[in-house]
Protein backbone atom coordinates (compact mmCIF):
# COMPACT_ATOMS: atom_id res chain seq x y z
CA UNK A 1 0.00 0.00 0.00
CA UNK A 2 1.16 3.48 -0.83
CA UNK A 3 1.64 6.35 1.61
CA UNK A 4 -0.44 9.47 0.89
CA UNK A 5 -0.77 12.89 2.48
CA UNK A 6 -4.05 14.80 2.50
CA UNK A 7 -3.99 18.53 3.16
CA UNK A 8 -7.33 20.14 3.98
CA UNK A 9 -8.39 23.74 4.47
CA UNK A 10 -11.85 23.77 6.01
CA UNK A 11 -14.23 26.66 6.52
CA UNK A 12 -13.16 28.34 9.80
CA UNK A 13 -16.77 29.36 10.54
CA UNK A 14 -17.78 25.74 11.20
CA UNK A 15 -18.68 24.73 14.74
CA UNK A 16 -16.52 22.08 16.39
CA UNK A 17 -19.32 19.46 16.17
CA UNK A 18 -19.86 20.11 12.46
CA UNK A 19 -16.14 19.86 11.75
CA UNK A 20 -15.81 16.65 13.79
CA UNK A 21 -18.79 15.01 12.09
CA UNK A 22 -17.42 15.87 8.63
CA UNK A 23 -13.96 14.53 9.52
CA UNK A 24 -15.57 11.34 10.89
CA UNK A 25 -17.31 10.87 7.53
CA UNK A 26 -13.96 11.24 5.76
CA UNK A 27 -12.35 8.75 8.20
CA UNK A 28 -15.16 6.26 7.51
CA UNK A 29 -14.66 6.72 3.77
CA UNK A 30 -10.95 5.94 4.19
CA UNK A 31 -11.71 2.93 6.39
CA UNK A 32 -14.22 1.62 3.82
CA UNK A 33 -11.46 1.82 1.20
CA UNK A 34 -9.10 -0.17 3.48
CA UNK A 35 -6.90 2.84 4.23
CA UNK A 36 -5.56 3.67 7.67
CA UNK A 37 -4.52 7.06 9.00
CA UNK A 38 -0.87 6.99 10.11
CA UNK A 39 -0.40 10.57 11.28
CA UNK A 40 -2.65 13.54 11.99
CA UNK A 41 -1.31 17.09 12.10
CA UNK A 42 -3.84 19.77 13.04
CA UNK A 43 -2.68 23.35 12.53
CA UNK A 44 -5.99 24.90 13.52
CA UNK A 45 -7.36 28.26 12.44
CA UNK A 46 -4.98 30.32 10.27
CA UNK A 47 -5.21 33.36 8.05
CA UNK A 48 -5.38 32.48 4.36
CA UNK A 49 -2.82 33.90 1.93
CA UNK A 50 -5.72 35.09 -0.25
CA UNK A 51 -9.49 35.10 0.05
CA UNK A 52 -11.33 31.93 -0.88
CA UNK A 53 -15.12 32.28 -1.25
CA UNK A 54 -14.91 35.65 0.54
CA UNK A 55 -13.30 34.03 3.59
CA UNK A 56 -10.05 35.22 5.15
CA UNK A 57 -9.48 32.33 7.59
CA UNK A 58 -9.34 28.58 7.25
CA UNK A 59 -8.93 25.55 9.50
CA UNK A 60 -5.86 23.59 8.39
CA UNK A 61 -5.19 19.89 8.94
CA UNK A 62 -2.95 17.29 7.36
CA UNK A 63 -3.31 13.50 7.41
CA UNK A 64 -0.86 10.87 6.29
CA UNK A 65 -2.55 7.60 5.44
CA UNK A 66 -1.67 4.26 3.89
CA UNK A 67 -4.02 2.67 1.46
CA UNK A 68 -4.66 1.49 -2.06
CA UNK A 69 -4.90 3.99 -4.89
CA UNK A 70 -8.58 3.12 -5.38
CA UNK A 71 -9.51 5.13 -2.27
CA UNK A 72 -8.32 8.45 -3.74
CA UNK A 73 -11.07 8.98 -6.33
CA UNK A 74 -14.05 8.65 -3.92
CA UNK A 75 -12.19 10.70 -1.30
CA UNK A 76 -11.51 13.58 -3.68
CA UNK A 77 -15.07 13.37 -5.01
CA UNK A 78 -16.45 13.86 -1.48
CA UNK A 79 -14.04 16.71 -0.75
CA UNK A 80 -14.83 18.45 -4.05
CA UNK A 81 -18.59 18.39 -3.42
CA UNK A 82 -18.43 19.42 0.23
CA UNK A 83 -19.23 22.98 1.23
CA UNK A 84 -17.05 22.67 4.34
CA UNK A 85 -13.85 22.26 2.30
CA UNK A 86 -12.21 25.39 0.89
CA UNK A 87 -9.17 23.60 -0.60
CA UNK A 88 -7.63 20.13 -0.53
CA UNK A 89 -4.53 18.43 -1.90
CA UNK A 90 -3.67 14.74 -2.00
CA UNK A 91 -0.06 13.71 -2.56
CA UNK A 92 1.41 10.27 -3.15
CA UNK A 93 4.41 10.49 -0.81
CA UNK A 94 5.97 7.30 -2.16
CA UNK A 95 6.14 8.85 -5.61
CA UNK A 96 7.49 12.13 -4.21
CA UNK A 97 10.20 10.33 -2.20
CA UNK A 98 11.23 8.28 -5.25
CA UNK A 99 11.44 11.48 -7.32
CA UNK A 100 13.56 13.20 -4.65
CA UNK A 101 15.96 10.24 -4.43
CA UNK A 102 16.27 10.14 -8.23
CA UNK A 103 17.07 13.86 -8.40
CA UNK A 104 19.63 13.56 -5.60
CA UNK A 105 21.29 10.67 -7.46
CA UNK A 106 21.43 12.73 -10.68
CA UNK A 107 22.95 15.69 -8.83
CA UNK A 108 25.62 13.43 -7.31
CA UNK A 109 26.45 11.93 -10.73
CA UNK A 110 26.64 15.37 -12.30
CA UNK A 111 28.93 16.57 -9.53
CA UNK A 112 31.27 13.58 -10.04
CA UNK A 113 31.43 14.11 -13.82
CA UNK A 114 32.03 17.87 -13.63
CA UNK A 115 35.59 19.10 -14.07
CA UNK A 116 37.34 20.24 -10.91
CA UNK A 117 37.56 23.87 -12.03
CA UNK A 118 33.81 24.42 -12.35
CA UNK A 119 33.05 27.19 -9.84
CA UNK A 120 29.29 26.64 -9.41
CA UNK A 121 29.76 23.05 -8.25
CA UNK A 122 32.59 23.63 -5.81
CA UNK A 123 32.27 25.23 -2.39
CA UNK A 124 33.43 28.85 -2.30
CA UNK A 125 36.92 29.41 -0.95
CA UNK A 126 37.07 31.08 2.45
CA UNK A 127 39.65 33.85 2.69
CA UNK A 128 41.94 33.96 5.70
CA UNK A 129 41.66 30.25 6.41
Amino acid sequence: MALYELGLVLNADLEQEERDSFLDEVRQLLAAGKASIVKEDVWGKRTLAYEIDHKREGYYLFWQFEGPGSVIRPLEYKLRLSDQVLRYLTLNLDRELRRARKMEKRRAERKEKAPKGTPELEAPAVEGA
